[in-house]
């Protein structure tokens, strides 16, 4: 596909006409479109309040049902909680009511915290796997199970060094062990797919203000019919619990109520609607302009700046070899300079990278292009030579 389409694509991101913005894994940039949306949907609260709130909660129902359409389930096993700590927070505290004896979790040593504090935080042991150059093999990962392991805590993507994981491989050995898969889909999806069955997923959640074209609008919580069953939520909310049939909220009191045996059972309160309107164009954008097609493009932009960077002195951090184990985030390291003024540096010229583990995160998105990089390479390479 040629420049001339990327450059209309370019037209939707104001930010590229202010900043070479290589920034996405920490929050993506909106377009216009998604801009207007949110801007719409706050101009109808502002004019006439409350009067739409059960339309708002309708569409984020809709919402659910076109994302678990893409990860490859129905909509009672989807609902949205305001971040991925407070999802598995749900799940740590029931895993901790439900959950038989002793028990532990294996997760990776380059976890970003959502993953593996609010485990932590309920006394539940975590042993963390340490990866070999940058890879966490799935071999590796099942060495660490022993008998009192209850199951496996992982993102699909590493958010510091970029590594994605073989899911489907992964996912089906743990299957094979009885053991549960929890997955941390933020720095994946909806950029790269997601199939729940196919990859054997118990639990998984995605924030979308990473890739999701939306800002801070929520996270997507998946959960199988199977894992609420056997540990089915240890809280619950106003929204969480089912109503009387004249009313849509359960408003009863000293009456005993039930529990959604849906994912509902974690829908506590009232999301931002205003926001999550914004992700339901970001995610019809990614559709209108093709998953495949958005997936393509990274690679190539990806493949560009490590040829480019070959040139200079820097060790790529990231495992890179591997086509499987790419995704749109590059750690490098330089090596005869320090890396967090170069970040600085490189912000002064309006050039927008961040720093993970002592390390220069690049994280390359769509609406970038092969000039941006040149000028981040030539940038980097002026501070070098100073």
């Amino acid at each position: 596909m040629d420049e001339k389409f990327w450059d209309e694509i370019r037209e939707e991101f104001p930010v590229t006409k202010n900043l070479a913005y290589f920034h996405s894994a920490g929050m993506s940039p909106i377009p216009t479109r998604v801009f207007k949306t949110v801007v719409n949907a706050y101009e109808k609260l502002n004019r006439f309040g409350d009067m739409y709130f059960l339309d708002d909660l309708e569409r984020t129902n809709v919402l659910r049902g076109k994302l678990a359409e893409m990860i490859n389930t129905v909509r009672d096993n989807v609902v949205f909680a305001h971040n991925s700590s407070t999802a598995f927070s749900f799940v740590a505290a029931a895993l901790k009511k439900s959950a038989p004896g002793d028990f532990n979790l294996v997760s990776l040593q380059d976890e970003f915290p959502a993953s593996h504090i609010p485990f932590e935080f309920q006394g539940i042991p975590m042993k963390f796997v340490e990866p070999v150059d940058g890879i966490y093999s799935v071999e590796k990962i099942l060495d660490a199970v022993d008998n009192k392991t209850l199951g496996v805590v992982c993102s699909y993507v590493q958010y510091s060094t970029g590594f994605m994981i073989e899911m489907e491989e992964l996912g089906k050995a743990l299957k094979e062990k009885g053991l549960l898969f929890i997955v941390n889909a933020t720095q994946a999806f909806p950029v790269y797919e997601v199939d729940i069955k196919k990859m054997h997923i118990d639990v998984m959640t995605v924030s979308f203000h990473k890739w999701g074209l939306c800002a801070v609008a929520g996270t997507l919580f998946f959960t199988s019919d199977e894992f609420r069953k056997k540990y089915p939520g240890a809280m619950a909310g106003w929204l969480s619990v089912e109503p009387p049939q004249d009313d849509f909220i359960h408003t009863q009191k000293n009456i005993k109520y039930k529990a959604f045996d849906s994912a509902e059972q974690y829908n506590f309160g009232t999301m931002n609607f205003q926001a999550l309107l914004g992700l339901d164009t970001g995610i019809e954008f990614f559709k209108e302009i093709g998953r495949e097609k958005i997936r393509e493009r990274i690679g190539q932009l990806t493949g560009y700046l490590l040829e480019q960077l070959s040139e200079l002195p820097v060790d790529v951090i990231s495992p890179v070899k591997e086509q499987r184990h790419r995704s749109a985030i590059i750690l490098i390291s330089l090596r005869e300079a320090e890396n967090a003024p170069a970040v600085q540096f490189l912000r002064k010229h309006n050039i927008v990278t961040s720093m993970r583990a002592g390390n220069i995160r690049i994280a390359c998105n769509f609406f970038n292009n092969f000039r941006e990089i040149d000028q981040l390479v030539n940038v980097l390479r002026l501070y070098l030579e100073m």
